[in-house]
């Protein structure tokens, strides 16, 4: 390959089907992510958000390359027979897995869109082409395979490049990642007992086998409620993979834990903590979630105790999933305990940790005892049905490995009524032993969920309340700016004030950065009704900002403590958590992200936690219409407007007109993908980093919880309508 080097940065005017082509990719759910393992081990990515191709070169041939970018997306545009090559350090003797992302136009006969890979510069593997008939502009497929990494192995190629004849023969390249395949037949699977009962340090990674009850385990025979109590500090080992904000040279605090004195009280083979929920602490990065786990008699006299628990970083929604466990002996002495962190849904931090860290394990009475424990059966009632996804109808169509890369993914499942079809659960080192427990953040699904369902209650109760106006209830938002904008209008995020309508611009701006790790309301609320102007009239412009979210939560407040008269009243816990306990929620789903100061403000845009029945039960709860027991308890009218069962009434045109924002809630026109006789408007949920939920109109919901940025479920919605048609003149 003769290379020259990449004009980085460089940027230019994209005709309309190159404008389309990328925004279908990037917000109408039809991208196609690359499949990686959910074991594997980054050793290389690149998606150009950077604006650049460093270390890249290439060669234009007789067409052209360059980096093209619009609403954000960012990636490399290669023409007729243009070419680029990246080497890679590898110091890997596994497998290791290649995936990249294509999308093309004007593709014809013999015109490829190719990949290839070598080892030693002379030798290359053909590992995917695209060729015509993937090449519609709008869709980008992904190519991927594997290559045997032998002891020795220096550096990978990898080479990107189209065979055409022709000016028009177009291929965009976008997601490079290279991982290396872990194999856990090679981990721990059983830690010595020197481990739990001395200063033996652990070697390496472990099987997530370590945390399983031991086969043919008994129940103790005393109950060991009591209290845990941990130390906290530094972590044995601590990997990062993922630091997009360069956030951990600056703060190496993120590879130490918190201290936690936490209860629980034991049923049966369970313990529960007593706190549920994300536990504050003076730790500057992370919170403790602590999630019931299993209690077991030992076949060598010892009682070992298991816990599923997260970090949930401080302020933020990113959730990091662990295990944790000990032993106490028969003379009541507590071990170490023995933790690990491998898997997360959180974009733009990911790492491995694991160590031990000191104990003590006190047992005694707990004076919640029978509250907790009818608390958790009541939990575990409430449970849906569930049965592995594999058993669906065109199983493959959910959580599919070319939507939604499974070294991305943290939990999917598919709702059909009482039966909730389950998949992923994975980490790193195996298989989550606690999948009902897995905590997930809500990233934007709280826009739904809080600000959403939070309105919609109001609206039941206070008829006409969606129309008043915020500057009478939020006082730093009064200025001119603010005139006429009402509550429903910063539910459409449709205010009228922002600085740029172009998408994303406004939410990833230094303004709204500050907004987000603003600790107190004082400093959010100033930022959030001063640190933008207006531009037009309120209700005509869909503007994608997290800020307008928040002001409707306050002005909620404010509204809901005028009409009661208690000025302690709170939106989130008076009127959405008793709707979430009617409906059988975990003890989780109570709490949401508030700032650090009195206020306690709810974030109402981001914040929550959720379990993976959690998401059935509400998912379920929306599509009945917002009923309980067979009454409303939401607004019928905005409900059934957000989920797009008013013809004349189907929201702001969000970024194309194929997609649609009403009352907190997305919608796509699926009726071309599904070909449907006409229009076939599905709602849905989305969340940061690549979370999605679709309630299908046949009653269905289809779900999943992902980091890898990729909003995919076209193939989801055209099994669900094979299974239960919804759309006529499909073929």
């Amino acid at each position: 390959m003769k290379q020259n080097r990449i004009i980085d940065s460089m940027r230019f005017n994209m005709n309309p089907l190159e404008k389309y082509s990328w925004l279908i990719a990037v917000f109408v759910a039809l991208v196609l992510s690359g499949m990686t393992p959910a074991s594997a081990r980054v050793v290389f990515e690149d998606d150009f958000q950077d604006g650049n191709a460093d270390g890249w070169a290439g060669n234009a041939g007789r067409g052209d390359l360059r980096l093209t970018t619009f609403a954000g997306n960012v990636s490399v545009r290669l023409t007729r027979d243009a070419s680029i090559v990246r080497r890679i350090e590898v110091n890997e003797s596994s497998t290791l897995d290649v995936s990249v992302d294509i999308a093309a136009t004007g593709l014809e006969k013999n015109d490829i869109c190719k990949v290839e890979v070598s080892t030693d510069a002379k030798n290359w593997q053909l590992l995917g082409v695209i060729g015509d008939g993937k090449d519609d502009g709008t869709t980008l497929h992904n190519v991927r395979g594997s290559i045997d990494a032998e002891k020795g192995i220096e550096y990978l190629l990898v080479g990107l490049r189209v065979d055409g004849n022709a000016e028009n023969d177009i291929c965009w390249f976008d997601n490079i990642n290279v991982t290396s395949q872990l194999d856990f037949g090679l981990l721990q699977h059983e830690l010595p007992h020197a481990v739990y009962w001395s200063s033996e340090n652990i070697s390496g990674a472990f099987s997530t086998a370590v945390f399983e009850t031991q086969k043919n385990a008994g129940i103790p025979k005393k109950n060991y409620s009591g209290t845990l109590n941990l130390k906290g500090g530094p972590v044995e080992h601590f990997e990062v993979y993922n630091d997009a904000f360069e956030y951990y040279p600056e703060n190496p605090s993120i590879k130490t834990l918190p201290s936690l004195s936490i209860s629980f009280v034991q049923n049966g083979s369970a313990v529960i903590p007593v706190t549920r929920g994300a536990i504050k602490s003076d730790h500057p990065d992370w919170e403790w979630i602590i999630e019931p786990g299993n209690i077991w008699l030992r076949d060598d006299g010892e009682v070992q105790i298991s816990l599923p628990f997260a970090l949930m970083e401080r302020n933020a929604n990113c959730v990091h999933n662990g295990l944790l466990t000990f032993r106490i002996n028969q003379k009541g002495q507590t071990s170490s305990a023995i933790y690990q962190i491998g898997a997360e849904t959180c974009a733009y931090l990911q790492f491995d940790l694991w160590g031990t860290t000191s104990v003590d394990y006190a047992v005694h009475e707990v004076e919640q005892f029978r509250s907790i424990n009818d608390a958790y059966t009541e939990e575990l009632s409430a449970r849906l049905e569930t049965k592995p996804i594999e058993n669906l109808p065109n199983a493959k169509e959910y959580g599919a490995s070319d939507e939604v890369a499974p070294s991305s993914m943290t939990l999917y499942g598919y709702v059909d009524g009482p039966t909730h079809y389950v998949g992923g659960c994975e980490t790193r080192f195996g298989s989550y032993p606690f999948c009902d427990v897995m905590d997930v953040p809500s990233y934007s699904w709280a826009k739904s969920l809080v600000g959403g369902v939070g309105l919609m209650r109001l609206e039941k109760i206070y008829p006409n309340v969606k129309n008043a106006l915020v500057s009478d209830y939020v006082p730093a938002c009064t200025t001119d700016d603010w005139a006429g904008v009402r509550f429903e209008d910063l539910l459409d995020m449709a205010s009228g004030v922002y600085n740029s309508d172009v998408y994303d611009e406004d939410e990833s701006s230094a303004e709204m950065r500050a907004f987000f790790v603003a600790p107190s309301h004082t400093e959010k609320i100033e930022i959030a009704c001063k640190g933008f102007a207006r531009q037009q009239e309120p209700g005509k412009r869909f503007v994608y900002r997290t800020a307008d979210t928040y002001i409707l939560g306050v002005a909620m407040n404010a509204f809901l403590r005028v009409k009661t008269e208690d000025i302690e009243a709170d939106f989130y816990d008076d009127l959405i958590v008793p709707i979430w306990n009617q409906l059988g929620l975990s003890p989780l789903v109570n709490k949401t992200r508030r700032t650090y100061d009195h206020e306690r403000q709810p974030f109402t845009g981001w914040g929550l936690v959720l379990h993976r029945n959690d998401i059935a039960l509400i998912s379920n709860f929306l599509q009945r219409g917002g009923r309980i027991e067979g009454e409303p308890v939401l607004d019928e009218e905005m409900l059934s407007a957000a989920f797009q069962q008013n013809p004349d009434d189907r929201g702001l045109p969000a970024v194309i007109d194929e997609q649609r924002y009403q009352n907190g809630f997305w919608a796509w026109n699926a009726g071309p993908s599904l070909r449907c006789e006409g229009d076939e408007w599905i709602p849905a949920m989305s969340g940061y980093g690549g979370l999605s939920a679709a309630f299908m109109p046949n009653g269905s919901t289809y779900y999943y919880i992902s980091d890898g940025y990729a909003f995919a479920w076209r193939r989801a919605a055209i099994a669900s309508n094979k299974q239960k048609p919804f759309c006529e003149g499909t073929e």
